[in-house]
């Protein structure tokens, strides 16, 4: 009898050991996922970007993860602004202030 207790000892340790590294893994894939949607655009805005206080950009896609396709306008003051995509022909100055960018960039990369 008190050999067949020492088994299941054995056994609820192993049991137990194998739960806490199951729920470790589970933790950090839960956690992988909830940052990923944290720097997404969920709503655009039409108004207008001057292209004076714009510093960078970024093109947010569906497949990147996010739930919607935008233009991410990072300004000067590093705010993101949530613009419509550049391939929607309503807004045409999107397209323009990338080009833009784009434009200036290479510049800048040309002179140094």
């Amino acid at each position: 009898m008190l050999r067949k207790l020492k088994n299941t000892d054995a056994t609820m340790s192993n049991a137990v050991a194998a739960l806490l590294v199951f729920t470790a893994l589970l933790w950090n894939n839960a956690q992988a996922f909830s940052n990923n949607a944290a720097d997404c655009c969920l709503t655009t805005t039409d108004t207008f970007v001057p292209r004076r206080i714009v510093e960078s950009y970024i093109i947010q896609t569906i497949e990147s993860g996010c739930p919607i396709p935008a233009t991410v306008f990072i300004t000067k003051r590093n705010r993101k602004l949530c613009s419509p995509p550049a391939n929607d022909l309503r807004y045409p100055w999107v397209m323009k202030l990338i080009e833009y960018m784009d434009n200036r960039n290479s510049k800048s990369k040309g002179a140094q």
